[in-house]
């Protein structure tokens, strides 16, 4: 798992994330901006049709449209020829909140593919792309043509818009051919804790790519089910050193067993060359 093409594209998801929340603070999420900046190409969409465009799920598109509703940036409006359907439309200030953010949205592009020449860039992106459960490509051109001067590029212009859409996609498949209830963050640091045996938390959360707050949820968790032990380490009682209990053990090595689906899964639209090239690439975005 930790060398697998899936680990490197939810670890690089997560450095985009971490580079969004560092540059754009608290305004927006980026589910958030990907809702509005759908709304800017695509006014009058209802909120399905919008999460489908955008790639939101449609079980958060909602929640997420509901709190942009309560700050006055999305205004709803009965359909005319339906009134059982609401079509969502950006309001004023929406569209000015929009033009101020394109900078910054353009410096986490920016600080994210760092890594990569210009070449290597447009190669991974269009392998991104490529992952995606459908692409984008051709439904977001729509959004394109359909504005008028528009105030901030479309989502096909930005490569972690892709980045998160094969991620989607990578956990996708994982639920579907691993395992629905065991994520792939838990996953992880079961491998970790596998592979070192009386490892403490920080150190696995490290190895795993995932925050430290997050890793002790997980493990609370993994302890409950009996998944996992955290004996106190008899030399600093504030440490908790981990290992897997034998029926941890077992489910481990039961899922660990079917990750070559998942691989094969992901990357089969992929030309055969262009596989290595694009687990390098993520990787180095990834930053590991």
């Amino acid at each position: 798992m930790l060398t697998s093409s899936g680990f490197a594209l939810a670890t690089a998801d997560q450095v985009s994330t971490a580079l969004w929340r560092n540059t754009i603070n608290n305004r927006f999420t980026q589910p958030q901006f990907l809702a509005l900046n759908g709304l800017l190409y695509k006014p009058g969409i209802g909120h399905y049709e919008l999460a489908d465009r955008t790639g939101v799920d449609r079980a958060t598109i909602g929640p997420i449209l509901k709190r942009l509703t309560e700050q006055s940036l999305v205004e709803r409006r009965k359909d005319p020829a339906d009134s059982r359907r609401s079509m969502l439309f950006l309001s004023a200030e929406a569209v000015m909140l929009l033009a101020e953010m394109a900078s910054l949205v353009e410096t986490v592009d920016r600080q994210l593919m760092a890594p990569l020449s210009a070449a290597e860039q447009a190669a991974l992106v269009q392998s991104w792309a490529m992952l995606s459960e459908e692409s984008p490509l051709q439904e977001m051109a729509e959004f394109e043509e359909s504005a008028e001067n528009p105030v901030i590029p479309p989502l096909t212009h930005y490569p972690w818009f892709f980045l998160r859409q094969a991620c989607r996609n990578y956990r996708r498949l994982w639920r579907e051919r691993v395992d629905e209830n065991i994520s792939t963050s838990l996953f992880t640091l079961m491998e970790v804790v596998s592979l070192s045996p009386g490892i403490d938390i920080r150190t696995a959360a490290q190895m795993a790519s995932i925050e430290e707050s997050n890793a002790v949820r997980i493990v609370m968790r993994m302890v409950r089910t009996r998944i996992m032990s955290d004996p106190r380490d008899p030399n600093d009682a504030r440490r908790s050193l981990l290992s897997l209990t034998g029926n941890g053990q077992a489910i481990f090595e039961q899922l660990q067993a079917r990750l070559p689906l998942v691989q094969r899964g992901l990357t089969q639209k992929l030309p055969p060359v262009a596989v290595e090239e694009f687990h390098r690439l993520t990787r180095l975005v990834a930053r590991l």
